[in-house]
């Protein structure tokens, strides 16, 4: 019965890894953007180790950045979306993505600094 029960809480473990890894947020610096192949060329650094990422974008996906509010009777700050092509090199942009087969895949690019 232990060892039953141990397979099952084993494979319940595992599968929760495995699902849990299916989104990974991705935060790095623009090194390139393809708006013909509709992808984004990001430099990540994760635990001391730098990669180069190519996320693709779904189609429709958004890509937004954050600007002060400048209507009357409005704070704080407001999504202003962007198209591809605004993106440039050197910026930093944080990517909710998905596996699908052996590519990172996104439907939003957050704008975290212009530089």
């Amino acid at each position: 019965m232990m060892r039953i029960m141990g397979a099952v809480v084993t494979g319940v473990l595992l599968l929760t890894t495995v699902v849990g890894a299916d989104e990974v947020p991705i935060s790095g610096t623009v090194k390139s953007v393809d708006a013909a192949a509709q992808t984004v060329t990001l430099e990540s650094t994760v635990k001391g180790k730098t990669r180069q990422v190519v996320v693709h974008l779904k189609p429709g996906a958004k890509i937004v950045k954050f600007i002060r509010a400048i209507e009357p009777g409005k704070t704080g700050f407001v999504e202003q979306p962007l198209a591809l092509t605004d993106l440039k090199p050197g910026w930093v942009v944080s990517v909710e993505t998905k596996h699908e087969g052996n590519k990172e895949v996104a439907e939003l690019v957050k704008v975290v600094l212009e530089r």
